[in-house]
């Protein structure tokens, strides 16, 4: 009785082993599935971003290729808006590589890139301007600092001249001279002569 009850329990884990092997089997290329469409939905998704970053990265210019490029006039975007509803009026007039709305898609791009700057320019000096702040609190205390000494320097100078030659470029720098030129008087006219009598 005994080798036949360990002969069925052999059995019986032998059958449950191979029922686990199977749905490990089963399962395993429903995983495998899972992961590689995950990893396709990443590479696709990385794609369009890589392309979006690479559209929206700014762009820095060099001084002379600032120089080159146009300015726009004061208010050219209503002229843009006039010259599209004209050119909507007018269809004989074609220009090459150029429809109304390609102008009007060119302006509201310029317009969209303008707002941004000035958005970030003003973030820019939300954040600049504390330090700002600070620097001019910092001079105004070194500066007033520097005239307190450029005051003991001309009052030891009066004792001894050469502490005056010793500071002489600290006097130069803060001495002001305001000379002022004055006019040059206009030449006097010779009178003229009195009329002889007739």
């Amino acid at each position: 009785m005994k080798a036949k009850s360990k002969t069925s329990s052999k059995r019986a884990v032998t059958k449950a082993k191979a029922k686990t092997s199977k749905v490990t089997k089963a399962k395993k290329p429903v995983a495998e599935r899972a992961k590689s469409a995950a990893r396709a939905k990443t590479t696709s998704d990385a794609k369009p971003k890589a392309r979006r970053a690479a559209k929206s990265a700014p762009v820095a210019l060099t001084t002379d290729e600032r120089r080159k490029l146009l300015k726009p006039k004061d208010q050219f975007v209503d002229v843009v808006e006039r010259t599209t509803r004209a050119l909507g009026r007018r269809r004989e007039i074609r220009v090459p590589g150029m429809t109304a709305g390609k102008l009007k898609s060119l302006t509201a791009k310029a317009v969209r890139a303008a707002k941004r700057e000035a958005l970030a320019r003003e973030q820019f000096e939300r954040k600049i301007r504390p330090l700002s702040d600070a620097r001019l609190l910092a001079e105004d205390a070194a500066y007033r600092a520097l005239l307190n000494v450029y005051a003991a320097v001309k009052l030891y100078t009066r004792a001894d001249a050469g502490v005056g030659a010793e500071f002489a470029f600290l006097i130069e720098h803060l001495t002001f001279t305001r000379e002022k030129a004055e006019p040059v008087p206009a030449p006097e006219r010779a009178p003229l002569p009195a009329p002889e009598p007739a």
